[in-house]
């Protein structure tokens, strides 16, 4: 008697078990419906300001506390990240003041890459970006 119940004892804790871990949720974005994916990675970016061009490299990951978000490092060659929040091909940083900066503004994603256009302004005056994301 001892022995079978020990049995059913088993087989009820792994069914229970099983069921239960069918219904956790999967902490890994698909990166096929994640929107965010395509945005992850490293990127050469041409950064145009009036009349002047800047190159250099930026890194964009996940945002850990918000699966709405990325962190767009290097932004505005400050070497700091932004939060920006990612819905289908749009992303809009979230305003944020970077080493005395104000930064904002909006951009799409297209063909492979994203071109974000940003308002900064350290006090003195607002400065309209275009940065173009091509990815390395």
């Amino acid at each position: 008697m001892n022995n079978r119940l020990l049995k059913l004892t088993s087989i009820v804790f792994f069914a229970m078990m099983a069921f239960l871990t069918s219904c956790t949720e999967d902490l890994v974005e698909d990166p096929d419906t994640d929107p965010r994916a395509k945005f992850i990675g490293s990127w050469n970016v041409k950064e145009e300001i009036q009349s002047s061009v800047q190159n250099y490299s930026a890194q964009i990951i996940n945002d850990p506390t918000n699966n709405s978000r990325i962190l767009i490092g290097n932004i505005f060659n400050l070497g700091e990240p932004i939060p920006a929040v990612v819905s289908e091909n749009s992303i809009s940083l979230v305003n944020s003041n970077i080493s005395g900066f104000d930064i904002k503004g909006q951009g799409i994603y297209s063909g492979g890459g994203f071109v974000l256009n940003y308002t900064t302004n350290d006090g003195s005056g607002a400065r309209q970006v275009k940065a173009t994301y091509v990815k390395k």
